[in-house]
């Protein structure tokens, strides 16, 4: 019977999917704000492998209060950079980022992953678990320091050196079902609000998989190669689709490609731009375009990593491609700060002004919905006064947009909110009840409102939030001496909200 009821409500999601779009222009109160944490290679997080326990937590904690303090309502954590896991895994080792060896443990033993979302969650923000799909090692000299219990020991068949790298072969039935395995049971211990994978699928067209074709070919003939690995990675994302929804429904799925699905030169259908020589569909088989027309997505995330302007893929360009080709599929745009540079060749990213211009110009579009940043340190470095930008785009909190496909149903309104004041700081209290974390629609989150007195209160507009957050209570100082009205009112994990109830007491 439960069975039964999983798979009708899987199929309730699929049909919803495109009969309850909520794409609408920035309404300055509903905007998801999001950042990538990169692991690989300590990009951002840890600052380096063998980091002691508690300073791997510290390193966090300062990234997460900084991004709070910004207004962002989401991290993309990167928990699974090569086959390895910053998380207690029974089929993949930790992460040689940890502790520099993918037989230690990090020390202190503790679950990096359950951390990140308890501290998230904390403050009101999601957390996505970014893996990398194909992935195992960044370098194949030190292939003999991998764990005794990694795949690769036990089936070295499923795997191909590209280059300096080495990557699971998309083709063997074995590699797909090995990846569905280690994000069913990701879904199914954490509390997690996505599934996140970025543009890494193969990586590229001259993949050495003659073998794998030889034995799995499915009918395609040689010349048919290229379809033939767009549809071992078309398999295994209807898969994992299915997967995710049919455990946990309202965890998000969704795709951060390279921008360029195609060139117009290629197909009519691609964006006017001249990405020759990578592309999504060409060189990674990754054909995005169908995803978002079948309904498997839940998001996606273009990597829009240029300038307004530029020649050969123009960032207003790109932009209005995914606006016009998504089918539906909310789209969050990403956002490369990353190439901000004092020195750099395009003149245009010697300024933190590039960025605002994109933002704002993805506000105007209805299929957006938010954006994304990569990456984290370039905020911990206050990169060409960045920071400033981010107060100018978000000086007040908002909530993350609906999830498409999910029934929406308010959670009940707090109970009993009060505010006691304390010279200029005040606190606001609720009964916090008995939380049930198998109901999706239980509050999850408050939010307040502040208004001036006697103002009436509208609980549209977004610049009358003062905190999100996800903890029991919340201080507020108050330094100008006037006399506000404050409410308060419940989120559930998608962040649906309650009726705002007023909070009484001084």
């Amino acid at each position: 019977m439960k069975k039964n009821f999983i798979i009708l409500f899987t199929a309730l999601i699929f049909n919803l999917h495109f009969n309850s779009a909520v794409s609408q222009v920035y309404d300055g109160k509903h905007e998801w704000r999001a950042v990538w944490i990169a692991t690989v290679n300590n990009i951002d997080w840890p600052s380096r492998p063998g980091l002691s326990s508690q300073e791997q937590q510290k390193e966090l904690i300062e990234y997460l209060d900084l991004f709070k303090k910004m207004n962002f309502n989401a991290v993309v954590l990167q928990v699974r950079p090569t086959a390895d896991a910053f998380f207690v895994s029974p089929y993949e080792p930790w992460s040689i980022y940890l502790t520099g060896d993918q037989k230690v443990a990090p020390s202190p033993v503790y679950d990096p992953l359950e951390f990140a979302i308890k501290e998230c969650h904390k403050r009101g923000m999601e957390l996505h678990a970014w893996l990398n799909p194909y992935r195992v090692s960044q370098d194949t000299s030190n292939l003999k320091e991998m764990s005794p219990n990694h795949l690769y020991r036990e089936k070295p068949e499923l795997f191909v050196r590209h280059g300096k790298k080495l990557y699971f072969d998309p083709a063997f039935p074995q590699t797909r079902q090995f990846l569905v395995k280690v994000i069913k049971d990701l879904v199914i211990r954490y509390d997690l609000d996505g599934i996140h994978f970025d543009d890494y699928f193969y990586p590229n067209n001259d993949f050495e998989d003659s073998k794998s074709f030889a034995s799995h070919s499915r009918g395609f003939k040689p010349e048919e190669k290229m379809a033939w690995r767009r549809e071992n990675v078309d398999m295994v994302i209807k898969m994992l689709r299915d997967t995710i929804k049919s455990v946990k429904p309202y965890v998000k799925f969704g795709i951060s490609p390279y921008a360029v699905w195609r060139n117009k030169k290629e197909d009519p259908r691609g964006s006017d731009t001249k990405s020759y020589s990578y592309t999504n569909y060409d060189h990674l088989h990754a054909d995005i375009l169908l995803w978002m027309e079948k309904g498997w997505l839940d998001y996606i995330l273009p990597q829009l990593y240029f300038n307004i302007g530029y020649d050969a893929a123009d960032f207003k360009v790109l932009a209005k491609w995914w606006e016009d080709y998504n089918a539906g599929t909310p789209v969050y745009g990403g956002l490369g700060t990353y190439r901000l540079a004092a020195d750099a060749k395009i003149p245009e990213w010697r300024s933190a002004k590039e960025i605002k211009l994109q933002a704002d110009m993805l506000r105007t579009m209805p299929s957006y919905q938010g954006v994304c940043y990569f990456n984290a340190k370039n905020f911990k470095e206050n990169r060409l006064g960045i920071n400033s930008v981010m107060e100018e785009l978000y000086p007040h909190p908002a909530l993350v947009p609906a999830l498409k496909g999910i029934p929406l149903k308010a959670p009940a309104a707090p109970k009993n909110p009060n505010l006691i004041q304390t010279g200029d700081v005040l606190k606001i209290t609720w009964d916090t009840g008995k939380k049930d974390k198998s109901d999706v629609h239980a509050a999850k989150y408050h939010l307040i409102y502040r208004f001036e007195k006697g103002e009436k209160p509208d609980f549209t507009k977004g610049t009358a939030i003062v905190a999100l957050t996800g903890e029991d209570s919340y201080l507020i100082k108050e330094s100008n001496g006037k006399d506000y009205q404050y409410y308060l009112s419940a989120l559930d994990r998608l962040f649906c909200e309650s009726k705002p109830v007023k909070v009484t007491g001084r």
